[in-house]
């Protein structure tokens, strides 16, 4: 280990920005790629496919990492808090997420409201979008399964929120060895959810969006946070790719030994002891991936990777807007059709909505981080007692 070597006052890790971006990336790709039944693949791969599918799967716990990285970094930046001022202030960190958060989570659920107006099912959407907006959308995903609309990605947006409502408190009046005992007792409250979910033959609904079970990755976040103490791994970079390889077979594993996300791959529930194991294994991974990331050279980082990790909000939140509105009109397949082979026309096709989304998403993104979430930014900048992501465009050293 070694310091973390930041001005009292601050805590930004570029690193971390570039780590946001691949967890976008894993999930962009996890709704992109085929999960199953995909005859271009299967005539391509052959016996492969079913690898290739829970690949695919597999790439779902790109969420697992944001939801890790989050409860890492509240952790770091409410106890350097805790340790700079002596208390936690918590009416200006909740102002802080408000100001972050729902600017352009609202955006998302009006713009999902006006997708169901255009396709003619706003009476269907509108009910759950409701429950989106009291951040209760998990919640509901699991009662009722997900909605189709693209402003169903937000589900995890809501799991994040009930996280918040509990952290300030928690860190401000708990010791280490209390938030020890708090991490064990959510470890040992998601891990009884999913005994008795696999017990009751649960589908994969009712446990993917069960916030309680999502809770184990948060779990996983703090947990680190406790044990690095605020210094920063030292691994060469051997060591790093290592950490993330083993992070994404963690992942694999857990989609094709465990057989989470089994609703993906038109299998039945595992059983409890394969959920548990399961998620155990995401949440290890994520904390890996996290472990690994931490303290790489900033000299090694491309500028891209960190600007596309700075707007990983805008990115998360308007991708599925692109993939659905790309494949909603067919844009691959028309300009596909003048291929005569099935199959090079169906690649060209899986490519081109895939690029083109790809880049519509960033495109979005982008225009909304400089012109919508900016402002609300240097307004949540004034409310920061440790200064942490610099906005995109604005220099800040790092040591």
């Amino acid at each position: 280990m070694e310091e973390a070597g930041v001005p009292q006052g601050r805590y930004y890790r570029p690193e971390l920005d570039v780590l946001r971006f691949s967890a976008f990336l894993l999930v962009f790709l996890h709704h992109t790629l085929p999960r199953g039944k995909d005859f271009c693949a299967e005539h391509i791969l052959g016996s492969f496919a079913p690898v290739a599918y829970a690949f695919a799967s597999a790439c779902g716990f790109g969420l697992s990492v944001f939801f890790t990285l989050s409860a890492f970094l509240i952790c770091e930046l409410l106890l350097k808090e805790r340790e700079a001022t002596g208390t936690i202030r918590i009416k200006r960190f909740y102002l802080r997420r408000i100001l972050r958060i729902w600017p352009l989570y609202y955006l998302a659920l009006v713009l999902g409201l006006a997708v169901a107006v255009l396709h003619g099912g706003v009476a269907v959407y509108a009910a759950k979008i409701g429950w989106f907006s009291i951040f209760m959308g998990a919640w509901i995903c699991a009662i009722e399964g997900p909605m189709s609309n693209p402003a169903v990605a937000l589900w995890s947006i809501s799991v994040e929120e009930q996280f918040y409502l509990v952290a300030p408190w928690i860190l401000r009046y708990f010791s280490r060895k209390l938030l020890y005992g708090f991490c064990a007792a959510i470890l040992l409250s998601a891990n009884i959810w999913l005994y008795f979910l696999g017990k009751a033959s649960a589908t994969d609904h009712r446990i993917w969006f069960n916030s309680f079970v999502q809770f184990e990755c948060f779990a996983g976040g703090i947990l680190l946070c406790l044990i690095l103490r605020g210094r920063l791994p030292r691994f060469v970079l051997w060591q790093r790719l290592l950490l993330f390889s083993i992070s994404l077979v963690c992942f694999f594993i857990a989609c094709n030994e465990s057989h989470l996300r089994f609703d993906l791959a038109g299998d039945q529930n595992p059983g409890s002891w394969f959920l548990v194991a399961g998620y155990a294994l995401a949440a290890i991974g994520s904390v890996l991936a996290v472990a690994g990331t931490l303290g790489v050279d900033s000299s090694l980082l491309p500028g891209w990777a960190i600007y596309l990790g700075r707007i990983s909000f805008g990115l998360y939140v308007y991708h599925d807007f692109a993939i659905q509105g790309l494949r909603h009109y067919k844009i691959g397949a028309l300009l596909a059709s003048p291929i005569g082979n099935d199959y090079a026309r169906s690649i060209l096709d899986g490519g081109l909505t895939f690029g083109l989304s790809f880049g519509l998403t960033v495109l979005m993104a982008a225009l909304s981080y400089r012109y919508i979430e900016t402002p609300f930014l240097r307004m949540k900048q004034r409310q920061a007692v440790i200064e942490s992501q610099p906005i995109a465009g604005r220099r800040l050293t790092i040591l």
